[in-house]
Formats: C-alpha cells, sequence, structure tokens
C-alpha cells in the first residue's frame, strides 16, 4: 500500500484555504440541497490520527463519533447508515454508528485500509498487501478471502450498486473486478489515479489521480477533468446518496520533498499532499464547487438515520 502517495502533509493555516479555491469554484451553492450525512475524518496532522466525525452537507449537525483513527483507515457507512466499518491496527471493525455494538471482522495480511460495505450490507471489502479482500459484514470472520490476487497494488476499493463488482485505482489507472475474482477489465490508464467511488447510478467514476478529480466513464472509460489546480490538492471524492453531487477534501498542496542526496531518481514535480484540507461538495458535473467550511476529508456519504 503506497500511503506516501496520499499522505496529508501538515504545518498550514486553515485560513489558507479561503484564498486557494478550485478551479470553477463559487462562494455558495445553488438549487435543491444535498441531504443525508458525510462521513469523515478530521485530520490535523498527516502522520497522525484523525477524529471521527459526521455531518450535514450543509455543514450542521456535527456529530463526534468518538474515535482516532489513521488517515488511510477512511471510515465508510453501511448502505442503510447504521453501521461503520473502520480500520484499528491490523484489524478491520464495524461499529454501530451510535458507538455501540463494536467488533471485530478480520486482521488483514497487512495493515488494511479503505474498508468498504458491499450494497447488500453483507460484506466489506478492504485493501491489505496490495490486495483487495472481502469479509462477511456480520463479524463472524466468514468469507475472508483475496479476490484480486495481482501485482497491481490494488488501493481505494468500491463497489458497483449492484454488488457483483468492484472499482480499484492504482498506478495503472481504473480497474474493475467481478466480485468473485473471476475477471478483471482495465477502464482507464488515468495516470496516478489513487482514489475512487463508484456513482450510485453505475455509470462514472469520481477519480483523484495526482491531486485533481476526474469522472471516468464506467464502461467506455472516456474519461473529464473537473479539477486543474497546481497549488491546490483535491482527494477523496465521495458520492451522495442519489448522485447529484460529490464531496471531496481540497488544501493546499504540500510542497516538493526535498531531493534525498542517496536517492538518484529525480523528484517527483507533482505534490501528493495536502495541506490542512476542508470538505467541499460540487455537483456531479464539477459546477457550483464550494466549502462546507468543514475541516477534514471525506470518506463516506448515506442518508444515515
Amino acid at each position: 500500500m503506497h500511503r506516501s502517495s496520499t499522505m496529508l502533509a501538515t504545518g498550514a493555516i486553515a485560513a489558507m484555504l479561503l484564498t486557494l479555491t478550485p478551479a470553477g469554484a463559487v462562494a455558495a451553492a445553488t438549487g435543491p440541497a444535498p441531504g443525508g450525512r458525510i462521513l469523515y475524518l478530521d485530520l490535523p496532522r498527516s502522520d497522525a490520527a484523525g477524529h471521527l466525525r459526521s455531518i450535514r452537507p450543509d455543514g450542521s449537525a456535527p456529530i463526534d463519533h468518538g474515535r482516532d483513527l489513521a488517515w488511510y483507515s477512511s471510515p465508510d457507512y453501511s448502505p442503510d447508515g447504521t453501521q461503520i466499518a473502520y480500520i484499528e491496527g491490523f484489524s478491520v471493525r464495524a461499529t454501530a454508528a451510535g458507538g455501540a455494538d463494536d467488533r471485530w471482522l478480520v486482521d488483514g495480511p497487512c495493515v488494511p485500509s479503505t474498508p468498504r460495505w458491499s450494497p447488500d450490507g453483507t460484506q466489506v471489502a478492504f485493501e491489505s498487501c496490495g490486495d483487495i479482500y472481502t469479509v462477511d459484514g456480520g463479524g463472524a470472520a466468514a468469507g475472508f478471502r483475496n479476490v484480486t490476487q495481482s501485482a497491481l497494488t490494488e488501493m481505494s476499493p468500491s463497489w458497483s450498486p449492484g454488488g457483483h463488482r468492484f472499482a480499484t485505482a492504482n498506478a495503472p489507472g481504473v480497474t474493475v473486478h467481478r466480485a468473485t475474482g473471476s475477471g478483471t477489465r482495465t477502464v482507464s490508464d488515468l495516470p496516478r489515479a489513487q482514489q475512487l467511488d463508484w456513482s450510485p447510478n453505475g455509470r462514472t467514476f469520481a477519480v483523484e489521480a495526482a491531486g485533481d478529480l476526474w469522472l471516468v466513464d464506467a464502461v467506455t472509460g472516456r474519461r473529464r477533468q473537473l479539477t486543474d489546480t497546481p497549488d491546490v490538492f483535491e482527494s477523496s471524492p465521495v458520492w451522495s446518496p442519489d448522485g447529484r453531487w460529490i464531496a471531496f477534501g481540497s488544501g493546499p498542496a504540500a510542497p516538493p520533498t526535498p531531493p534525498d542526496p542517496e536517492d538518484p531518481s529525480p523528484p517527483d514535480p507533482i505534490s501528493t499532499a495536502s495541506l490542512t484540507p476542508q470538505i467541499w461538495l460540487m455537483t456531479a458535473t464539477g459546477a457550483q464547487q464550494h466549502t462546507i467550511g468543514v475541516p477534514g476529508v471525506p470518506t463516506s456519504w448515506r442518508t444515515a438515520p
């Protein structure tokens, strides 16, 4: 798992976000307001825990879920919004959104990341050792299996709405796998793809690649860039339950890492981190980009109770 490629760095003042806005941004969104709840991690430091919280898309009704989690835990609401899957150490765990019934699901062969509930709420997919595994979401440690068995260094699984497939983002681009593990198809060769979320209608992926956001057609692979901001780093796109909006993290891009005198390879010219991100929203077309004024990075968006 290439955690350094998505690490969120520290050291900037949050107010900087008010002057650094994604392309096409406006002061506030118009039209029908999005609903549901956004689960997110408030990440004050890239190398420390983030606090698990949730919020309405307008920034109201905050809930503190009382957990400090590593950024790669990337917690996910269950489809009905009553459960949260998360990572703690080597363990994949689940808890009721209200904080009760915390339970262990399985330990990964390596430190796992990015747990994602299947659409029917019966399984949790997650990344570990560069592959995608699934486990029974009921807490019986059943159904634990490797469903990719590849050398692609898979990241960020996202289930199709029907639950028969899931997609991953990795260095080669966007890949779709059958949930049974019996077939794989490369949809797009989008360079430096890192994170993605499959739209509720099944037609489109929202993808973060090299600090910008893209839409990728789930069938043809045709892609359209939503942000083009060299000084701002966007990441962690998640769709609203109705598919009309996308939430994402946005913050000033971290300065490039100084060259290592013992490493002869050329330095990476593209920043792979953001400083003090805030939660932003935009429509499914990339319009009406605006911050909701909440620090952190979104990880899931459901019609939670």
